[in-house]
């Protein structure tokens, strides 16, 4: 990602970078290459006009625009749909196939150990929706897997939740705020 102030000073870098990276036996991918008009004066235009911004993924991340609680346009940051459903994929895989193969206190520390992962990679400002989002679909996970253990059902709902409250998993917070201070 390499951000400019002015378009032109983007257009020439834009023209440039496909030979530098020649010059090494690189190529340009343009399939992930685009340029996209991304600061505060186009937030701002956009914002007064009723358009939207384009987003882009990033590190996980989806990169969007948005207001301040003092309404001004600012950055904000989510979790990337792709990078959550391939989180929640892969930990129902996890459970289904280790569900059994350990008792339920390892199994309990485990998954806190893979949401405290998710949560401190993840908890910036501004993507505490999606952090809560992936907290209760593991919850919803662990009740579906932890019942499918034997023929009969191991916990009810009200069961479950009275575990959770004596074993309390990871919550979902903000480690790092995006923002400076002052």
């Amino acid at each position: 990602m390499v951000l400019f102030e002015r378009e032109d000073d983007a257009h020439r870098f834009m023209r440039v970078l496909p030979r530098r990276l020649a010059k090494f036996g690189l190529m340009l991918n343009q399939a992930k290459t685009q340029l996209l008009r991304y600061g505060k004066q186009a937030a701002w235009q956009a914002i007064e006009s009723g358009d939207k911004l384009p987003t882009f993924d990033f590190l996980g991340f989806t990169h969007y625009w948005g207001r301040s609680r003092t309404g001004k346009a600012r950055l904000k940051r989510k979790t990337s749909k792709k990078r959550l459903r391939r989180a929640l994929v892969d930990l129902k895989q996890w459970l289904r196939q280790e569900r059994n193969a350990r008792r339920l206190p390892q199994l309990w520390q485990a998954i806190g150990g893979k949401m405290r992962g998710h949560f401190n990679y993840f908890g910036v400002s501004d993507n505490s929706r999606a952090l809560y989002q992936f907290e209760r679909a593991v919850h919803n996970l662990l009740f579906k897997w932890l019942n499918r253990r034997s023929q009969r059902r191991s916990f009810t709902w009200d069961c479950f939740l009275r575990y959770m409250a004596r074993f309390p998993l990871p919550r979902p917070r903000r480690l790092v705020s995006l923002f400076p201070v002052g």
